[in-house]
């Protein structure tokens, strides 16, 4: 296997946690039908896994309404609904981490054989120079192992929610840390917000660090540390920050998201070449292949001949399409709305401490920040440097926070980030920051 996982007891939940060598006779019969959730780049990752053991994928099933009936891979995709229709005992495995909303669905549909894709992709073999690497590069063994352990997350917190059981272990996929609320680039559309700030700070490192210190007391593991801003290279101490958080011990990795146009020195380079480093690269073009459509990321080749000599894992990949939350602003919507755009919104979880406040995601961070958006202490956000809360009380505050799919005050203002909302040309520049009024309170 080509990742490994730590396993604890909830694998007793055996449709979200099985042995693929034993299901392969059973996928394999001809009165089984086997399905894939998700006909998209990760459903096409999970075919190949399937087509390389020699099981036939009958359908792939999707939620968003563009991609039914018509062909994926020369595969028909079809609705939740209507599969659950056309035999009970189908197989259906889902390549994506809408995990639990899809297994609600399921359960509303009585349908039972469901599973998660990690068992069956860590026994493929997606090393360098096979196959399925050379037919899509931007899959490397990084991003491979990045979406694996995403997954897994997902997978976990699904048994947690759905079985009961676990609850003495308090995992979290991923947190941003802001460093910055500077840029090198300002983007139109950018959906952490960007684009409105007029006087952008770095953020007071004692009050991050405190932050820091308590919310770790609370966690068993967080599998990822994502070091952003703006640019996090923008805060010439963006190395103490990172230095901190690779000597959590309950942390597994640390990912800095760059778009490459800052070259690192220093203290900033020097950090990036602990083991537990990583580096996402947001390349919007190089200087070697101009483009229309955005702007040029003019130092991408430099960073990464620098990276490769100091071999610093990275993740590089060309961006062209953002998408496109719209404008923020309020937006009178139902409670039935606003619950279907948190459950469809992919950013729902992309937990972010901003000035040692955590929220459910950036848009609510940062819309908070610029006092855009209200902020309802009960759902939108937990203070973790007030020190009137016990660790003991900030662990099950921080637990049910994760865990609750509540929609935020955010919801109100956001166009959301779920099916079918579209696209948006990336990186489209403003020559000055987008004037606040534009976020109506």
């Amino acid at each position: 296997s080509m990742f490994f996982f730590k396993v604890g007891k909830q694998r007793q939940n055996k449709m979200l946690y099985y042995n693929i060598d034993e299901l392969e006779t059973s996928l394999k019969s001809p009165n089984n039908i086997v399905a894939i959730h998700g006909a998209g780049l990760r459903g096409r990752l999970v075919l190949y896994a399937f087509a390389k053991r020699g099981i036939n994928v009958d359908f792939f099933v999707d939620n968003d309404k563009q991609k039914q009936n018509k062909l994926y891979c020369n595969i028909k995709t079809i609705s939740t609904e209507e599969f659950s229709k056309i035999e009970p005992n189908s197989h259906l495995f889902i390549s994506h981490d809408y995990i639990i909303p899809i297994m609600e669905e399921l359960k509303k549909l009585n349908f039972k054989n469901y599973y998660n894709t990690v068992d069956l992709l860590e026994k493929t073999n997606f090393s360098n120079g096979n196959e399925y690497t050379k037919k899509y590069p931007n899959w490397t063994p990084l991003k491979m192992e990045r979406y694996l352990k995403n997954h897994k997350y997902s997978a976990d917190k699904a048994a947690r929610v759905f079985s009961k059981i676990g609850h003495d272990v308090f995992n979290i996929k991923h947190v941003d840390i802001v460093v910055t609320e500077r840029c090198s680039m300002k983007c139109k559309h950018c959906s952490n917000l960007m684009q409105y700030y007029v006087r952008p700070q770095n953020v007071d490192l004692n009050i991050l660090f405190k932050s820091l210190d308590r919310m770790m007391q609370c966690v068993d593991q967080i599998y990822e540390f994502r070091v952003i801003g703006g640019d996090p290279f923008m805060n010439k101490e963006m190395y103490k920050v990172v230095n901190k958080l690779v000597k959590y011990q309950n942390v597994e990795t640390v990912v800095i998201y760059t778009n490459a146009k800052i070259v690192p020195r220093g203290e900033n380079l020097e950090c990036l070449k602990d083991k537990k480093i990583r580096l996402e690269i947001t390349n919007y073009g190089s200087s070697a292949a101009k483009t229309t459509w955005g702007y040029l990321t003019e130092k991408h080749d430099e960073i990464i001949s620098l990276l490769d000599t100091h071999k610093i894992p990275y993740q590089t990949d060309l961006v062209k399409l953002w998408d496109d939350i719209g404008l923020i602003k309020y937006e009178k919507k139902t409670h039935k709305q606003l619950n279907k755009l948190f459950t469809d919104c992919c950013a729902k979880d992309l937990f972010t401490i901003l000035h040692g406040t955590l929220y459910k995601c950036p848009v609510s961070a940062h819309g908070t920040n610029l006092k855009a958006i209200p902020f309802d202490e009960k759902y939108d956000g937990i203070d973790l440097t007030n020190e009137n809360i016990s660790i003991k009380d900030l662990r099950k505050k921080l637990q049910d926070f994760h865990d609750n799919d509540k929609y935020i005050s955010a919801c109100k203002y956001c166009k959301g980030r779920g099916y079918g909302f579209g696209t948006i040309k990336a990186a489209i520049q403003t020559k000055k920051p987008l004037p606040i009024n534009q976020i109506p309170n």
